[in-house]
């Protein structure tokens, strides 16, 4: 009897094992932070250290110097080498610049690499929250794992363009729009505005959000008053920006 008992005890223990690793396994937030960690390993791995930025991602370093160090937008002169479309990227990393300190002018470009890298692992969060409007929780890890160990991204992460701000505001500006909550609708327009001050494709991407708003609204008594709220809080996002752009 003690010995069945024994063989009794352990297969129980055995089963509660491999249902806990099971669950283990299967947690969203486990597989994805592992997701991410790889993503983050495989970028480190190619990191281009001490290697100058060239092209776009040169000037966006240039303009975030500057705005960093006089805290005044930089204007156009001389050569005008300022203008691009937005300005929206190298705003947000001059944040950065602004309280990190080094000699070495390449210590900053290594650091520009940083910010795009890490918001290139960081977007596998809305990649997955917006497959799981469409797919289950198992099913909606592939999108993230898809995005994160793609060539063309980690390369493109390594850049210090404004590519993975662009990708991780549209992600999470079609993941808002899906909801059924007005109120998050909302904030995926003024996520679709600060989309726009980076890439002029926000704007473009106004045009689909307001007529799929619009089809699928439409038989509510009161969506034309919503619609115009969201797009005059879209516009009066950008009425700011364009005007301090045009200024300096």
């Amino acid at each position: 009897m003690r010995k069945l008992d024994n063989k009794l005890g352990s297969s129980l223990k055995e089963n509660n094992l491999q249902n806990n690793m099971l669950k283990l396994i299967q947690n969203p937030v486990l597989i994805l932070t592992v997701i991410g960690i790889i993503g983050l390993l495989i970028r480190i791995y190619y990191f281009p250290y001490e290697i100058p930025l060239t092209h776009d991602s040169l000037l966006y370093f240039w303009y975030s110097i500057d705005l960093g160090i006089t805290g005044d937008l930089p204007t156009a002169t001389g050569r005008e080498i300022y203008q691009f479309p937005n300005n929206g990227w190298p705003i947000f990393l001059s944040m950065f610049f602004s309280v990190f300190e080094s000699d070495n002018y390449l210590a900053f470009m290594d650091l520009q690499r940083y910010v795009t890298l890490s918001i290139s692992v960081i977007t596998i969060i809305p990649v997955y929250l917006l497959c799981r409007r469409f797919f289950s929780k198992t099913l909606s890890l592939i999108g993230p794992a898809i995005y994160v160990f793609h060539p063309l991204i980690t390369s493109n992460s390594l850049l210090g363009t404004t590519e993975p701000l662009f990708i991780l505001l549209v992600t999470l500006s079609l993941y808002l729009f899906l909801s059924t909550n007005h109120k998050v609708i909302i904030l995926s327009f003024i996520v679709l505005a600060l989309l726009s001050t980076v890439r002029y494709e926000g704007m473009i991407l106004f045009i689909p959000f307001s007529v799929l708003f619009i089809l699928r609204h439409r038989k509510e008594h009161n969506f034309i008053f919503r619609y115009l709220l969201l797009a005059g809080i879209f516009i009066l996002i950008l009425l700011p920006v364009a005007y301090i752009r045009s200024e300096t």
